[in-house]
């Protein structure tokens, strides 16, 4: 695509949505070390100094688009987790909100979940902040469901349990990705009867 021209000069909000769409595709296909803000930008149709205007390095835009992409993915999990239904009702709603988010955001799953971690020092920092923060926000979110579980929230059994949700999690949403034809409906299902049953089992009968 080429540079734009004056005459179809964007605003800076509009040509930054585009940089960052553009951006979002570069790292969820290649990885950090690969991305090239070169591509990005013709993919922008906006010139390199137009992009460095924007964002003055290669590090700064991967910031910026795994920060929009994790805080997408917080809001279809909060939602889900924020009801005052029973914590299976809630914690199938919270399944079923990764795996759309897993639909509807293939490339902001991409990006945040790599098949491969970046060998970028930089780039694993970036991975390990934004996954403390979102260990945070859950972590609050399931307190109650820990508590009512006889579990304290940040005890290492709590903890540990939840890992393994979360990685089995992202295994499911693997093996999704190999499978298009499987409903996300069948995934979910899939997932509580694995996933639930070691955290039910730990519910209250009465």
């Amino acid at each position: 695509m080429p540079a734009e021209s004056p005459r179809t000069r964007l605003k800076g909000a509009a040509r930054r949505e585009l940089i960052l769409a553009a951006a979002l595709a570069e790292f969820a296909t290649r990885g950090y070390e690969a991305a090239s803000m070169g591509r990005v930008a013709t993919a922008a149709g906006v010139a390199r100094t137009v992009l460095y205007d924007h964002f003055p390095s290669k590090h700064a835009l991967f910031v910026e688009v795994l920060d929009a992409e994790q805080r997408a993915l917080l809001d279809h999990l909060s939602a889900a987790l924020g009801s005052d239904a029973s914590t299976q009702e809630r914690w199938r709603a919270a399944f079923d909100a990764y795996l759309r988010f897993v639909e509807e955001h293939p490339l902001g799953w991409r990006l945040l979940f790599p098949a491969n971690p970046p060998l970028s020092a930089e780039a694993a920092a970036e991975y390990r902040r934004v996954r403390a923060g979102s260990n945070r926000v859950l972590a609050d979110l399931l307190a109650a469901d820990a508590r009512h579980a006889g579990l304290e929230p940040d005890s290492v059994r709590a903890r540990a349990l939840f890992a393994i949700h979360r990685d089995g999690l992202i295994a499911a949403a693997r093996w999704w990705e190999e499978h298009p034809k499987v409903g996300r409906t069948e995934v979910v299902d899939a997932a509580m009867a694995a996933l639930w049953t070691g955290f039910g089992g730990l519910q209250p009968t009465a």
